[in-house]
């Protein structure tokens, strides 16, 4: 018997398969019981109350709003969606796990590298995905239905039989239910669902894109149908706002930059209220215009058609300035210049007082959110609560990806996910307009998934012990 370093390095499939889903299962279990009924927010506050009296009154695509209806408003629904991030965010990585060491033992393969098994560990344990499934966000909630909807279109793919059915359709509607939740859903859902189609030839795949968009819109129409019915949003003001704050925030990032006086610029301005916009400016979100009443009147003097022939202008104008503020914003977004305005966690109960009472909840702060805050704050000086840490791990997966030697289906699975998260972080370089930690929260499971398709899916030799 060989008791030298190679034999020992190695563990069975089965043993490596028990071990991680005892560790995933008790970690899940522990996220729950300590964050359940969950942390509300402001913006929570006012979809609880949109999904009590079935009205929007906010600027939220309604599909949460709609889906806290149907899980029964409060305290009941904030209850039940971190029981639904838990499932769905340890449940990814569970299911990706077993599915790719079953089909890995199903090739020949009897054992894992320690090595993979920590790995996976790591992934499991991230202290983000504990601290953040509690949290009653669109964000997380967002975050949460692409990993697992992306993780059924895995299991999908290394599954045999029945499984496979079942695992493309509850992909599809945890995908078609996060188009619909947040906006960057309707680019990033329909690339994600490429990996139903991984293991296709070339001849077949024409065919089955087909059936997976005809079955993947249909589902979307479905729910939005069933969301309008529950909360009506007959305005659409959710796209409307989301360009006006845009061209708001740029607005302003483009009088802060340049160096022209106000009678140079494209846009109408008197030279007080450029000074005043150049003081209350902030590359880490645009609610800082409400500080000061001359920078808010210059943009509240504006009509929507006004408005959008004024930034136009500006940006042609100040290309470079406009390029400055993009860049500054988007730095801020990624941690590069602290975490001070990003919001990294939030807990407790807090929100519109009129919105909480009306669904019966009040203030609160219990001994339970004290000590998730703490935890949290002992982790604020680490890498992992910068994006760009999660931003250069995308980047490292992505050479792994081109390098490491995975078999086709795979390969395309593990692309497709890395190109989502890819086009989720470009999308906020020309469109973010506040820096909070939340909103890139959705490419941290993501990224733990190409890590475990990258770790369990790469061929390697097997040694004998």
């Amino acid at each position: 018997m060989n008791f030298g370093l190679r034999g020992w390095s190695r563990v069975g499939i089965g043993t490596a398969r028990r071990a991680l889903t005892v560790i995933t299962l008790l970690l899940a279990c522990s996220v729950a019981a300590i964050h359940a009924p969950g942390h509300v927010s402001m913006d929570t506050s006012v979809q609880l109350y949109e999904a009590h009296t079935g009205l929007s009154v906010s600027w939220n695509p309604p599909f949460m709003s709609a889906l806290m209806r149907w899980l029964g408003g409060g305290e009941l629904a904030t209850t039940a969606l971190v029981i639904l991030h838990v499932v769905l965010l340890y449940g990814a990585s569970l299911l990706v796990i077993d599915s790719l060491l079953r089909a890995r033992e199903r090739n020949g393969n009897t054992t894992v590298t320690i090595w993979k098994m920590l790995l996976a560990s790591a992934v499991v344990l991230n202290p983000i995905i504990a601290i953040y499934a509690g949290i009653v966000w669109k964000d997380v909630l967002f975050g949460a239905l692409l990993a697992g909807g992306a993780a059924c279109a895995i299991a999908a793919l290394a599954e045999q039989g029945t499984p496979r059915g079942l695992y493309a359709t509850l992909a599809v509607l945890a995908l078609a239910a996060a188009l619909l939740t947040r906006q960057q859903g309707i680019f990033m859902a329909p690339v994600l669902l490429l990996v139903l189609l991984a293991d296709r030839g070339r001849r077949t795949t024409l065919r089955a894109w087909l059936l997976v968009m005809a079955a993947f819109a249909l589902a979307v129409l479905f729910l939005q149908q069933s969301a309008g019915q529950a909360v009506r949003d007959s305005d659409s003001r959710s796209t409307s706002v989301g360009f006006r704050s845009i061209m708001i925030f740029d607005m302003m990032g483009i009088v802060a930059y340049s160096a022209r006086s106000a009678s140079e610029l494209a846009a109408a301005i008197t030279p007080q209220q450029l000074r005043a916009v150049r003081i209350v400016y902030q590359p880490s979100r645009i609610d800082s215009i409400a500080s000061d009443p001359v920078a808010e009147s210059w943009l509240n003097g504006f009509t929507p058609t006004a408005l959008r022939g004024a930034w136009w202008a500006l940006v042609c104008q100040n290309p470079g300035a406009w390029l400055k503020h993009r860049a500054a914003a988007f730095a801020t977004l990624l941690g590069l210049s602290g975490i001070k305005h990003t919001l990294p966690v939030h807990t407790g109960v807090h929100g519109n007082t009129a919105y909480l009472q009306a669904v019966g909840l009040q203030e609160r702060r219990s001994l339970r959110d004290l000590l998730v805050e703490r935890v949290a704050a002992s982790l604020f000086g680490l890498p992992l609560y910068r994006h760009a840490f999660w931003l250069t791990t995308l980047i490292v997966c992505a050479v792994a990806w081109h390098r490491c030697a995975l078999q086709a289906p795979l390969r395309r699975t593990a692309g497709c996910i890395i190109a989502a998260c890819a086009l989720f972080y470009v999308s906020f370089a020309p469109t973010m307009i506040a820096s909070d930690f939340r909103y890139l929260f959705a490419a941290i499971p993501l990224i733990g998934l190409v890590i475990l398709v990258l770790a369990f899916g790469a061929r390697e030799e097997e040694h004998a012990p």
